[in-house]
């Protein structure tokens, strides 16, 4: 299994005809009513004062930009770590705004079968005799952190961005404060995240790491994890690139070049688990609306051996196959 090289078209210049300064619109309104943002060059802007398509074009450009710096940034540099935490105190406020109009949240990514599958899994754990404690790395607003606390387990996550833990101190309430922590995964010490969980959960996390670091992650989750616990990972497969902002801009199959870092294969992301020291990587069998149904190991090692077809196939069909056949979707057992 091996990294996957193959690029499409240069995005930046590919799409170099849409781009151009964004300024207040006047006249036209954001329906997002959205607070002002702190920019990528330190300036600031009011999203209420920018339409649909300008708080669109915002998000390509910063997301690009901020994307740029952190890439260029030194591995564990001060430098590094201010950019991604100015990057996430921005680009949720503007990804709210852009799609405030058909009512979408902040809760990026985030779809209550996966808060059943987390649920499910900490039970099968609790069954067991086994401690159930969830830890979520990127908790966003709090949705899953939500969802898995009212049924009754113990959760904790870590974040990179204030803004986002006070959401989700909002919806989780106080009691919860001191488990919702916020700074460095890697490098901080978080007295809420020493006691071993049984399960480790990211929803499109995984993708926004700089390449350079996915591995240091990987290796302090394992480490973090009780025996037998297990790490899931939501992270867009690579054959639905792009799946960040860049896909509103160049259209399919472009390499992202907004925060999603890097996209990954499903055999990428398994030889990256295994290298970490992880002992099985499954997938669900399939993903249908309600429910992700899960199955031994989810045909995991036939998916990998035919995943490379995908190319092959229509966008919007190898799209379809990527998500019903849970091919972003990783279950990894320590």
């Amino acid at each position: 299994m091996t990294d996957q090289t193959t690029t499409a078209a240069d995005p930046h210049a590919a799409c170099a005809s849409l781009r151009g300064p964004i300024e207040p619109s006047g006249p036209e309104r954001s329906p997002s009513g959205a607070p002002e943002v702190t920019l990528a060059d330190g300036s600031t802007v009011d999203l209420a004062g920018l339409s649909h398509d300008r708080l669109l074009m915002l998000q390509w450009e910063q997301e690009r930009t901020f994307a740029e710096r952190i890439l260029a940034a030194p591995k564990g540099s001060r430098a590094r770590a201010e950019t991604i935490r100015r990057a996430y105190e921005a680009a949720p406020r503007i990804f709210a705004a852009v799609h405030a109009a058909d009512r979408r949240t902040s809760a990026m990514g985030f779809h209550p079968r996966q808060g059943r599958l987390v649920i499910e899994r900490l039970a099968r754990h609790r069954s067991s005799g086994r401690p159930a404690r969830l830890l979520e790395i990127g908790y966003g607003a709090g949705a899953l952190l939500k969802q898995v606390a009212d049924a009754g387990f113990a959760v904790a996550g870590v974040e990179v961005a204030d803004v986002l833990r006070q959401e989700a101190c909002r919806l989780l309430g106080e009691p919860y404060a001191a488990n919702l922590c916020v700074g460095d995964f890697l490098r901080d010490d978080f007295p809420a995240l020493r006691t071993p969980s049984t399960v480790v959960y990211w929803n499109d996390v995984f993708e926004h790491i700089p390449p350079d670091e996915i591995l240091d992650y990987l290796r302090r989750i394992h480490q973090m994890l009780s025996p037998g616990g297990e790490l899931i990972t939501v992270t867009p497969n690579w054959h639905m690139r792009p799946s960040d902002v860049t896909v509103a801009v160049c259209g399919p199959r472009a390499e992202p070049a907004g925060l999603h870092l890097k996209e990954y294969t499903l055999r990428d992301v398994t030889r990256l688990l295994c290298e970490a020291g992880f002992r099985r990587v499954a997938t669900p069998l399939v993903v249908v609306r309600p429910r992700i149904v899960t199955l031994g190991s989810g045909l995991a090692g036939l998916k990998r051996l035919v995943e490379p077809a995908l190319e092959w196939l229509p966008f919007r069909l190898a799209k379809l196959l990527c998500r019903g056949l849970g091919l972003s979707m990783t279950i990894a057992v320590k």
